[in-house]
């Protein structure tokens, strides 16, 4: 009878303790690639952030104000 009782309680255990490894497994992989997400945001914004800064120069050249005084000079 105790053989028994030992055996289930075994069982229960390993079955215990795989489904703590798929747990352990499935956050492991969620963190990563919540890590590889954060990347590539990060990626995004930076390529975003250069998309603004590349401006054409001779567009600014032509749209930019002067600073002329009242005679015309600069």
């Amino acid at each position: 009878m105790e053989d028994k009782i030992a055996k289930d309680i075994a069982k229960q255990l390993k079955r215990i303790a795989d489904a703590l490894e798929i747990s352990n497994s499935k956050t492991a992989i969620a963190e990563k690639r919540a890590v590889v997400i954060e990347k590539l945001q990060e990626k995004n914004l930076r390529a975003d952030l250069r998309e603004k800064i590349n401006i054409d120069p001779e567009k600014v050249i032509h749209t930019a104000p002067r600073l002329e005084k009242d005679d015309g000079s600069l």
